[in-house]
């Protein structure tokens, strides 16, 4: 029972925390388009927001209700224009770190701290070379894989390599798909930043699963 109730908890923080921020979100988009009207960033916040209602204490909920936040932001911004704004990718990257430190000062879980700021720079340092060699990645999905590093990183390495791949896999089946229906070239790019976030969560919730390492 505790546990439903702390999902639905934050299911509401983060959908209304996403709400609320509409109209941080639309100044910081470069465009008119539709989706940005579509409160889309609403649900998605909602949806991450109860599962990290099932994080182990206040601490690591409230860090997770604040990237189910962002996360909803972010897709919307992403899917309408391709790009991540700085305005909200950079400042949650110390968030997230002071966020989790404060996590492993309540849980006494210092050295999953330590994994998380190593998986972030890890990723960071592995999507920037990526970026050098891809037209579809852009520094905003580099300092956001830092962030979603972090995140799996808490949980464990298994998460980050699951995430991660779960990220490019997704991402490359939705580009084969999109080829074969002809509504994207070859040439043409669509956003990485939703995919990152996906591979997050599969990560950190089917690691445990597929690699019990």
């Amino acid at each position: 029972m505790l546990s439903v109730l702390t999902c639905a908890l934050g299911a509401l923080v983060a959908g209304l925390g996403a709400w609320a921020l509409t109209g941080f979100m639309v100044r910081n988009a470069e465009s008119d388009a539709r989706i940005l009207r579509s409160h889309l960033q609403v649900p998605v916040a909602a949806v991450l927001g109860g599962l990290a209602g099932m994080a182990g204490s206040w601490a690591e909920m409230l860090a997770f209700v604040v990237l189910a936040v962002a996360s909803g932001l972010l897709t919307v911004i992403d899917l309408a224009e391709e790009r991540l704004p700085d305005a909200i990718v950079l400042p949650l990257i110390p968030v997230t770190l002071v966020l989790l430190t404060l996590a492993a000062a309540v849980t006494g879980e210092w050295w999953s701290l330590l994994r998380a700021v190593e998986a972030g720079a890890a990723l960071f340092a592995f999507v920037f070379l990526m970026m050098i060699f891809s037209p579809d990645l852009g520094f905003g999905d580099v300092k956001l894989a830092a962030i979603t590093g972090a995140f799996c990183g808490w949980f464990g390495w298994g998460a980050v390599l699951l995430g991660f791949a779960a990220a490019w896999m997704t991402f490359g089946v939705l580009g084969v798909v999109l080829l074969a229906t002809r509504k994207r070239h070859g040439r043409s790019s669509f956003a990485f930043g939703p995919f990152l976030i996906f591979g997050a969560v599969l990560g950190v919730f089917w690691a445990g699963c597929v690699l019990p390492w």
